[in-house]
């Protein structure tokens, strides 16, 4: 593939809601190429469920660069999440941007979490690579972290999928909008994390807050908090 325009931030870097979106799409016809896309699982009312993203940028990916995408399975763990990894690279196969991912299978009759599917029973339907070595982590504000109002959201039909919820690729829009913009302007992103808390629906209203962490090496850490009625939709941290 090549690094399209409306893929780019001013800077003309790849934005993390790109490699989302690719990972989206391609994610999902490697699930059906094993009988496990969205609408074999809907058949007998499951789900997959993304929550956890870390995507980590090596050199970031500029407009017209030509690249690779790799996505594959890698089983389950911890008895819960289901992890998918991915990468970028050059031509030449040198990495350049490079992520993990945890997902659930959910019942949407019991509205609660498989913890065992056949998918992950067959050998032929994993690889062991991994593309990040630990696993996209659970998100903590830390203490002492302000975190501050910035701006509101107010959900409408372009941010809805066929799920009728909040495309998950929105909620990094959202969260890279509530960041100081000098900040994009002048930093590339070295680390993008996201854990996805709780579902938007349409019509719904985001509240965004943003805290800086203090961070070694010259680096610059921000917390981006999106709230719906007072409980946490969903909590990003970006490492520039």
């Amino acid at each position: 593939m090549v690094v399209p325009s409306y893929a780019t931030d001013i800077n003309d870097r790849m934005t993390p809601v790109y490699f989302m979106q690719v990972l989206e799409e391609a994610g999902s016809q490697h699930a059906k190429s094993f009988g496990m896309s969205y609408h074999d699982l809907l058949k007998v009312n499951l789900g997959w469920i993304v929550s956890r993203l870390h995507i980590h940028f090596i050199k970031p990916l500029k407009w017209e660069e030509p690249f690779v995408f790799s996505t594959w399975h890698r089983g389950q763990e911890d008895g819960l999440f289901f992890r998918r990894d991915a990468m970028m690279t050059d031509l030449d196969g040198t990495p350049r941007i490079v992520a993990t991912t945890g997902w659930l299978l959910l019942d949407f009759g019991t509205r609660s979490m498989v913890r065992h599917s056949q998918f992950v029973s067959r050998p032929d339907t994993f690889c062991d690579e991994k593309a990040i070595e630990e696993p996209a982590p659970k998100l903590r504000v830390p203490a002492g972290v302000q975190m501050n109002y910035v701006y509101s959201h107010h959900v409408r039909m372009s941010d809805l999928d066929h799920n009728q919820h909040v495309n998950n690729t929105r909620y990094a829009r959202y969260a890279l909008d509530a960041l100081p913009q000098e900040v994009l302007q002048e930093r590339p992103i070295k680390d993008f994390y996201i854990n996805f808390v709780h579902e938007a629906q349409l019509n719904g209203d985001f509240d965004l807050y943003v805290g800086e962490e203090p961070a070694e090496a010259g680096d610059r850490v921000f917390y981006v908090e999106g709230k719906m009625q007072g409980k946490t939709s969903f909590l990003v941290k970006i490492v520039l």
